[in-house]
């Protein structure tokens, strides 16, 4: 800390024994060493700051140059507390209370914002390093954080909190920092989302909530612009030939398909598909943008590959879907029964989550047979749990293999706006009927 401004003739010694202390010196114990190196430092070169005690010679503030004063048995240079300009005085007191541990949680986020308001308002906040030779040379968090004995980060952790606090004083109530960080953080998704909320009813008013385009994935992708998606959440297919081992019609493997669509699903397909999903979908989405991909168990490790390659950011182990209790079997004398799916999940680099600490696995039931509009077609429930993890409303979400439309559905309940893509002409028929219906159901 830069020398305190007081009038030198103010200044007188004491023996510091005649010095009252109200409390126990400061962390004394905890910081022994600190006091010892300040005590060897007063011995050599002398005290350069004086302690500051009131008229009944009680200690106002500067409870570790007192400790090393007993310590190194020297006299104590001392002043009245109104020898002190106020600024000074309050910068005293302010770190004082923080080596007393004397503040609540949200107290000392705010003292210690104050007293780096209160340098910075004295030496500029143009560059590192404290004053040298009464020459104005700026004051930065670090040197706050030297101040105080504390990391630079943890300084600006807490100012950032103390910002909060001030904004909503109800903070104050609270225990912990990490109480109060925690509904800080809460606290701002909600803000997001409601600025989300209003942004998608202002664009809503001049465009629709949805656009559903029937075509191959391939050729769309290309024409859509760079960094303009949000999320790219979709389900192609999976290069397993489906269609040879599908449950069909009264619950068997194989004969006729219930939905009556069928699609390419031969593993050549698939991975020619996927190779382009994955490069066109990097750079269709923005620096804060995230992908969703349900894949095959069997191309799972491959297709993290190919996202790699691309730029994406891969978590090297899948979401799991689980789906049901009894599980699908062809075999069931030989094999367990199939009753999970994977998710690939990847994020641009600096990517973060809107809801943080999810678990890795979802649990909903999948769409009943009778139900589907389309073979491989995803619940709703489990889409708009994908989109909520990752992306707020009024963003954009890409689905390049829409089939009849789930995903489209499922950010319009989110209040995303969403591209639906989709090659097959039943598919993309049902699609649109089925956002009619939305959109039917939603006027009411």
């Amino acid at each position: 800390m830069e020398q305190v401004i007081v009038d030198q003739s103010k200044i007188f010694s004491m023996n510091p024994l005649e010095i009252k202390v109200k409390d126990e010196l400061p962390r004394i114990r905890k910081e022994i060493g600190q006091i010892e190196e300040l005590a060897n430092s007063l011995k050599k070169f002398g005290q350069l700051q004086p302690i500051v005690i009131n008229k009944n010679n009680e200690l106002v503030a500067g409870g570790r140059r007192l400790a090393a004063c007993l310590l190194a048995e020297i006299d104590a240079k001392v002043c009245y507390f109104d020898a002190v300009d106020p600024d000074t005085m309050r910068e005293l007191e302010i770190e004082e209370n923080i080596q007393r541990k004397a503040f609540t949680a949200a107290e000392e986020c705010l003292a210690l914002e104050e007293i780096h308001r209160i340098k910075q308002s004295k030496y500029g906040d143009t560059g590192p390093g404290a004053p040298k030779d009464g020459k104005k040379v700026g004051w930065s968090l670090e040197d706050t954080a030297k101040l105080v004995g504390r990391t630079k980060s943890s300084v600006a952790a807490d100012i950032l909190l103390a910002q909060a606090i001030k904004n909503f004083p109800e903070l104050k109530k609270l225990d912990t920092k990490s109480e109060i960080r925690s509904v800080v953080k809460s606290m701002d998704r909600v803000a997001q989302q409601m600025e989300g909320l209003a942004k998608y009813e202002e664009t809503v008013k001049q465009a629709t909530e949805f656009v559903l385009v029937n075509r191959a994935m391939e050729k769309h992708i290309i024409g859509i612009p760079d960094a303009s998606i949000d999320l790219v959440l979709t389900d192609p297919p999976y290069g397993i030939d489906i269609f040879d081992m599908a449950i069909g019609v009264g619950g068997k493997t194989g004969g006729e398909n219930s939905t009556g669509v069928e699609y390419e699903d031969s593993e050549e397909y698939a991975k020619n598909l996927l190779s382009i999903l994955a490069t066109e979908s990097f750079r269709i989405t923005k620096d804060s943008g995230h992908a969703y991909i349900f894949c095959a168990p069997s191309n799972f490790w491959w297709l993290v590959e190919e996202m790699k390659s691309a730029g994406w950011t891969v978590r090297e182990r899948p979401i799991i879907w689980i789906k049901r209790e009894s599980g699908q079997n062809n075999q069931p004398s030989m094999w367990p029964s199939s009753a999970y799916e994977f998710i690939l999940f990847a994020r641009k680099q600096n990517a973060k989550l809107v809801q943080e600490g999810r678990v890795d696995w979802i649990q909903v039931d999948p769409v009943a047979i009778s139900a589907k509009l389309h073979q491989a077609e995803k619940p709703i429930p489990l889409l708009k749990e994908l989109i909520a993890r990752t992306t707020l409303p009024g963003q954009y979400i890409y689905d390049p293999f829409a089939g009849s439309g789930s995903t489209i559905e499922a950010a319009a309940e989110m209040k995303v706006f969403s591209i639906g893509c989709e090659i097959d002409v039943k598919s993309y028929a049902a699609m649109i009927t089925r956002m009619q219906v939305w959109k039917e159901k939603v006027s009411k």
